[in-house]
């Protein structure tokens, strides 16, 4: 899965730049960014743009994650 120039300026998400991120399954969409160590969420207003960046981190190991941690 190949970053579009769209994409790639949340590339801090999976490469290693920024740590915490990972994803929180969701029932209502793809699922959220979150990060652990802020415990702070990411919004990505474009669905399309959304979906991909989940599909990134996804394709680069992030880790996906069930609920919120505490």
């Amino acid at each position: 899965m190949t970053e579009t120039d769209e994409s790639a300026e949340y590339s801090y998400l999976w490469d290693g730049a920024e740590d915490g991120w990972v994803v929180v399954r969701t029932s209502f969409a793809a699922g959220t960014v979150f990060n652990t160590s802020t415990r702070m969420a990411l919004l990505v207003e474009d669905d399309a743009l959304h979906a991909r960046v989940i599909e990134l981190m996804r394709a680069h190991g992030r880790p996906f994650l069930d609920s919120f941690p505490r």
